[in-house]
C-alpha cells in the first residue's frame, strides 16, 4: 500500500512525495472524503522524515495522487470520475463531437503560472440545451474539478487557478452573450 502525491503550484513549481507507511496512507486516503475542500482549506501540510511543507491552497493548480489503491470508497459519490482523463497530447486522436447526446472532445486546462493539463472528455448530457450550457460555463465555480491522471490514481483541478479552458470542438448552444470570433 503506498501513493505518490504531486502537487503544481500556480508559480509553475512541481512537488512531489511519497507515502509507503499504512497508517500514513490511510490518513491521506481518509482526507479524501473531504477532497472539495483541499483548495478553500486555510493550508496543505505535509510532513516529511526532515521537513514540513506548508502549501496555500489558493496557490496550487492541481494535484495528483497516484496510487493502485481503488478509491472509489473514498471519493464522493456525486463524482463521474471516469468523465475527463488525462492523457498525452500527442496521444490524442479522434475528432471531437458535440450534440444532443453528449460530449467527447479534447480538453486543455490552461493554469495561472503556465502549467497546462491535456485531457478527453466524455459526458452524457441530461437535461436540456440550458443546462448543459451552465454546467460548460459554471465549471470555474466549482471547488475541485477530478480527473483521472495518467497513471492510476486521481488528480484534482483548483478552477480558481484555471486562467482558461479550451474544448477541441465549437459549442453547439453557447451562452448568451458569446463573442464569436476566428483565432488570427
Amino acid at each position: 500500500m503506498s501513493l505518490a502525491i504531486t502537487i503544481v503550484t500556480t508559480a509553475n513549481r512541481t512537488r512531489r512525495f511519497f507515502q509507503t507507511d499504512p497508517v500514513g496512507v490511510a490518513g491521506i486516503l481518509e482526507s479524501l472524503k473531504r477532497c472539495n475542500q483541499l483548495f478553500t482549506n486555510s493550508a496543505l501540510v505535509i510532513v516529511a522524515d526532515d521537513v514540513t511543507e506548508v502549501f496555500n491552497p489558493k496557490a496550487i493548480a492541481r494535484i495528483e495522487i497516484e496510487t493502485q489503491i481503488d478509491l472509489t470508497p473514498w471519493l464522493p459519490l456525486a463524482w463521474d470520475e471516469a468523465g475527463i482523463s488525462a492523457i498525452e497530447a500527442n496521444a490524442l486522436s479522434g475528432v471531437g463531437l458535440l450534440d444532443d447526446t453528449g460530449l467527447s472532445s479534447r480538453m486543455d486546462f490552461y493554469f495561472e503560472g503556465g502549467d497546462t493539463l491535456a485531457a478527453w472528455v466524455e459526458r452524457k448530457h441530461g437535461g436540456g440545451v440550458a443546462e448543459r450550457t451552465s454546467r460548460l460555463t459554471h465549471l470555474f465555480e466549482k471547488p475541485c474539478i477530478p480527473y483521472r491522471p495518467e497513471n492510476p490514481g486521481v488528480g484534482f483541478v483548483n478552477p480558481a487557478a484555471l486562467t482558461r479552458f479550451s474544448l477541441g470542438v465549437a459549442a453547439e448552444h453557447p451562452p448568451a452573450g458569446a463573442w464569436f470570433a476566428s483565432e488570427a
